[in-house]
């Protein structure tokens, strides 16, 4: 896909809702404000990316024993935890600061390259993945956020997404900029039977999400890899659901 349209299709993504504390977005700054782990005593064989929930800073990954449990399960792991704020998404710099700053780098490096998005960082490590074909090895998300309930009831209405279609070009709201991510999950995924990567995904049966995940998960996942946990849209569940998800993942 073009460059030009894959920006006019972040940008447009990023007028999701804020709160009232980020209206005043942060300046997106290069090179990206990120934390980094390295292996105890050894060398780097993989990276594992972690992208936050819209109103998270990346110090929760660590508050919230996400990074504890990485390093557990995958000692040889370099951790990396960007501050994407919503600043990048505004400016259509999310997908371009990750690439070139981040998994671009690990890729030429030989790395294996396992991206965990939580909730918005679920729906910025699609949206990378559909623009940077190949780069992504492996993708485990926490209650991603993939829709509003208008377009995906649509989805549904239409029999599904093999069934769906919309003549969207380029994005130039959020709405449209839903509807391209879906279209290109069709056109990228579902003619070639599926993901070229694995994905498995975890969500709260209380999540206000949990709707759109299923449905996420009917169109593109194999039944297996969804799991469904106790709890909601919090960093409980998430923590439960990273732990489950890194357990059954073969690395």
């Amino acid at each position: 896909m073009m460059r030009s349209k894959f920006l006019h299709f972040m940008t447009a993504l990023a007028a999701l809702p804020l709160s009232a504390c980020r209206l005043l977005l942060p300046p997106a700054t290069r090179p990206l404000r990120k934390l980094q782990f390295e292996p105890q005593g050894s060398k780097a064989m993989e990276l594992v990316l972690l992208l936050p929930g819209r109103l998270s800073p990346p110090e929760e990954f660590v508050q919230f024993g996400i990074v504890d449990l990485i390093q557990k399960e995958r000692p040889l792991a370099r951790i990396v935890a960007p501050d994407l704020h919503m600043g990048y998404y505004m400016r259509g710099l999310a997908d371009t600061c990750l690439h070139e700053e981040i998994i671009g780098p690990a890729k030429k490096q030989g790395l294996r390259v396992t991206i965990i998005g939580v909730s918005m960082g679920g729906l910025g490590a699609l949206t990378y993945s559909l623009r940077f074909p190949g780069e992504v090895d492996e993708m485990l998300l926490l209650s991603p956020f993939v829709g509003d309930k208008e377009l995906l009831a649509e989805i549904e209405q239409a029999g599904g997404l093999e069934k769906w279609d919309s003549p969207v070009g380029t994005p130039r709201s959020k709405a449209e900029a839903l509807q391209k991510m879906w279209i290109e999950m069709k056109r990228q995924w579902l003619s070639r039977s599926g993901p070229p990567f694995p994905i498995a995904l975890a969500v709260g049966k209380s999540d206000r999400l949990l709707a759109s995940n299923r449905l996420f998960a009917r169109s593109i996942l194999k039944p297996d890899q969804l799991i469904e946990i106790e709890g909601g849209h919090d960093w409980a569940c998430w923590k439960q659901g990273a732990a489950l998800l890194l357990s059954n993942s073969k690395g």
